[in-house]
C-alpha cells in the first residue's frame, strides 16, 4: 500500500479539502504530520473532519504537533486566555467548552511517531544525536527540534520548520523529506504521495484559500 502524507495544517480547513482530493482513498493510508490547529481561522473544523476521517479509515494516522501539546498545557493547566499566545487564543474563540474538551482528549492521544520498514514520520524530526527525543519539554524532541537531522535506513518524513523554497524538500545526505511549505504563514499546504518501498511519487501543493485566512 502506498502513503499519503499531509503536511502542517494550522486552520487551514478549506484548503485541506483541496489537498484531500488528491488522496486515493481505500487505496492508500493517510498520514499527518502534527499541527493542526492555530494560525488558520478554522482549527475546530480541520480537527473535526480528520476526527470523522479517522473513523471512517482506521488505518490513518496522526501525528502530535508542538502546537497540539502547548494546547492540551494550556487546557489542563487552566491557562487564562489573556496569558496564552494570541495563536492558542483566537483559535479558542470558535470552541465550544464542551467539544474543546473532546478535541483535547483526543490530542493528548496522539503518538509522536509513526515508524515501519520504509518510513518514519514525526512532527519535526529525530536529532542526529538520538538525544531526548521523546522527552517532551526538550527542545530536542520530535514535537519541536531544529536542526540536523539523523540519517535513517528509512525515509524520515517531517513538518513543523517551513521550508526556504516553499516546496516540500528533500535531503538526500539525511534521506529526509520536510513537507511543510507554509500552510500556517498562508501559503502551500503540500502532501507527498510514498510507495510501498518508501519512494517518493508524487508531490502536491495548494495555496491556501482566503477562507482560510484572518483578515
Amino acid at each position: 500500500m502506498n502513503y499519503f502524507i499531509v503536511g502542517d495544517v494550522h486552520g487551514c480547513f478549506y484548503t485541506l479539502k483541496k489537498i484531500l482530493k488528491h488522496w486515493k482513498k481505500g487505496e492508500e493510508q493517510l498520514i499527518f504530520v502534527g499541527d493542526y490547529i492555530n494560525k488558520g481561522r478554522n482549527s475546530k473544523d480541520v480537527v473535526f473532519h480528520i476526527r470523522k476521517l479517522c473513523e471512517m479509515y482506521p488505518d490513518t494516522i496522526c501525528i502530535k504537533g508542538n502546537h497540539e501539546y502547548k494546547m492540551i498545557k494550556y487546557i489542563r493547566e487552566n491557562t487564562q486566555p489573556s496569558q496564552m499566545k494570541d495563536n492558542y487564543s483566537r483559535t479558542l474563540k470558535h470552541y465550544s467548552m464542551k467539544l474543546l474538551h473532546q478535541d483535547i482528549e483526543w490530542m493528548h492521544c496522539l503518538p509522536l511517531y509513526y515508524e515501519n520498514d520504509v518510513i518514519y514520520v514525526s512532527h519535526a524530526g529525530v536529532n542526529w544525536l538520538n538525544f531526548r527525543k521523546f522527552s517532551t519539554e526538550s527542545s530536542w524532541c520530535v514535537l519541536r527540534y531544529r536542526g540536523k537531522l539523523k540519517r535513517m535506513n528509512k525515509l524520515q518524513v517531517i513538518g513543523h520548520t517551513p521550508t526556504e523554497s516553499g516546496k516540500p524538500e528533500y535531503d538526500k545526505n539525511r534521506n529526509v523529506l520536510n513537507i511543510d511549505t507554509g500552510a500556517g504563514n498562508y501559503e502551500h499546504l503540500s502532501a507527498i504521495r510514498i510507495n510501498k518501498h518508501g519512494k517518493l511519487v508524487d508531490t502536491f501543493m495548494e495555496r491556501v484559500v482566503d477562507e482560510d485566512k484572518y483578515e
